[in-house]
């Protein structure tokens, strides 16, 4: 079976093939074209061309469409949208607009080198489908801080990270960029999240105040006289 199926992502028309034939998949990828393989009785194993696999052709939605074609357009997932933000992943270009700040730790460097940025983004976002996004403000589209998943423990808790830069706090930009956050790990996740969780600085009262209004509470396990973690259990928004 074989569908195809034109996507337009930011002005650009790209056609996509979905199919579970490896014939029609390598005919398509050699005519440039977008494919998605389908699951067929041997798992997909032999469509090794795909990099993106769908159980169904029902599977393969527009949402869905739309993102196999930014990442292999390298173009960067629009994660959320809010009142005055959007969250979306960084783009190397991104690098010159993000500061420098007195305190910046050795991993804070990746957001504002260019070429560990571009490593940064072909590791984590196209294998584990989340990390540290740009929050970025709807009006300008000034980079006003990052925030996103830091990681996700053998027990199915993901670790909410997030950083407004010196200019712009005290706006409530933190506020909403953690609850598009929230709602991203509710949609894409369910049941498959076993909650959300932050480590803060234990002298930090702004993060803690924040994430009390998110809903989280302060937990005994991790915690000591430097850092304090909180768990926020589903709902997460």
């Amino acid at each position: 079976m074989v569908w195809e199926q034109d996507v337009v992502v930011e002005g650009i028309c790209c056609r996509v093939v979905v199919s579970d034939e490896a014939e029609a998949l390598l005919a398509a990828k050699a005519a440039g074209r977008v494919v998605v393989g389908c699951l067929g009785e041997d798992g997909g194993r032999q469509l090794p061309m795909a990099h993106y696999l769908v159980e169904t052709m029902d599977a393969a939605d527009g949402q869905y469409l739309e993102r196999v074609v930014r990442r292999e357009r390298g173009l960067p997932w629009r994660i959320a949208e809010g009142k005055r933000l959007r969250l979306r992943e960084f783009t190397v270009e991104d690098a010159v607009k993000v500061p420098e700040e007195p305190g910046d730790r050795e991993a804070d460097r990746v957001f504002y080198e260019e070429d560990r940025l571009a490593a940064y983004i072909q590791g984590q976002y196209r294998f584990l489908e989340y990390g540290l996004w740009a929050v970025e403000r709807k009006e300008d589209g000034v980079i006003l801080g990052k925030a996103g998943l830091a990681g996700c423990d053998g027990d199915g808790y993901f670790e909410l990270a997030y950083h407004i830069f010196r200019p712009w706090r005290r706006k409530g930009y933190a506020e909403e960029a953690c609850r598009m956050v929230l709602g991203y790990v509710q949609e894409e996740y369910g049941e498959a999240a076993k909650g959300v969780y932050a480590v803060v600085e234990a002298s930090n009262y702004a993060s803690a105040g924040l994430l009390q209004k998110l809903g989280f509470s302060l937990t005994e396990p991790g915690c000591n006289g430097a850092r304090h973690r909180y768990c926020l259990c589903g709902p997460y928004c």
